[in-house]
């Protein structure tokens, strides 16, 4: 099974291993799905906390562009609303071999601890059509910089800071995604994506591929609904594997499940899904 395997940490050796035979119940072809995709791909594991409200506005720039146009935009609002240096390090963000940012082994949230963050309350005393000029290399920055700012407001009046962890720590993962959630384009999966990322959560945020395998696989059936599908997965999972399933899925997603033309043929989990074709 081919697989970008550089951009995650993985335990196991991986080896391929295919289902048998058809499993009846969704949570059973579930946990079933679990272990062969980490027996085919190793077990992603979590690299240590990032500054969460850094990992947040990374991935709000990063819907609907690439990770280095994300990574640009970033990149100009620090230089021209910079914090005071902590000392991080561009050199740990990946490198091909022209010196530039490497298209694939980057994991955007790892910026969070290579770039130095913006000075956020200058961040968020800047009017909507100023943040959009500065970040208008991630693409539609109107849209955009309105979701950041209503995101660094939310948090200081939350907190009187503008520290994610600190919300966290006083409201709770679920009254944090909830009030996240209301904001106008932030969604469902940008919080799961930044909670997993930044704070290890157990959860399983849903993007295109985790929703289109899940529905295939028939362990859901939730149409076009990605926040549904999201709900319902999350009491399905064992505690403790949810950040493995949402990476492995990314990559089978990928590699093999993909949205236009499956690679069927060549599927350890075809024997699993009603959706397989012949």
């Amino acid at each position: 099974m081919p697989a970008r395997l550089t951009k995650l940490k993985r335990t196991g050796t991986p080896r391929r291993q295919a289902a048998k035979s058809a499993v009846a119940d969704p949570r059973k072809r579930l946990l079933r799905v679990l272990a062969l995709l980490e027996a085919n791909l190793g077990t992603p594991v979590w690299d240590g906390p990032k500054d969460a409200l850094e990992v947040l506005v990374l991935t709000i720039l990063s819907q609907n562009t690439t990770d280095p146009n994300a990574l640009r935009a970033y990149q100009n609002l620090a230089a021209k609303l910079p914090a005071a240096p902590t000392g991080k390090d561009l050199a740990l963000l990946p490198r091909d071999a022209g010196g530039n940012v490497d298209k694939v082994k980057l994991r955007l949230s790892d910026a969070a601890r290579a770039v130095e963050a913006p000075d956020w309350p200058r961040v968020a005393a800047l009017s909507p059509p100023a943040l959009a000029e500065l970040i208008r290399q991630a693409g539609l920055p109107q849209s955009k910089s309105a979701s950041i700012l209503a995101a660094l407001h939310w948090l200081h009046r939350a907190t009187g800071g503008y520290r994610l962890e600190a919300a966290m720590q006083a409201m709770g993962v679920e009254a944090v995604m909830a009030a996240l959630s209301g904001l106008k384009g932030i969604g469902v999966k940008t919080i799961g994506v930044t909670l997993i990322e930044a704070l290890g959560a157990d959860l399983c945020p849903v993007d295109t591929h985790v929703h289109r395998i899940l529905n295939r696989l028939a362990i859901v059936d939730t149409g076009a609904n990605r926040d549904r599908t999201f709900a319902l997965l999350k009491p399905m999972l064992p505690a403790g594997r949810a950040f493995a399933l949402h990476h492995n899925l990314l990559t089978f997603g990928r590699s093999v499940c993909l949205a236009k033309a499956p690679h069927c043929g060549d599927c350890v989990l075809r024997r699993l899904c009603p959706s397989r074709q012949s």
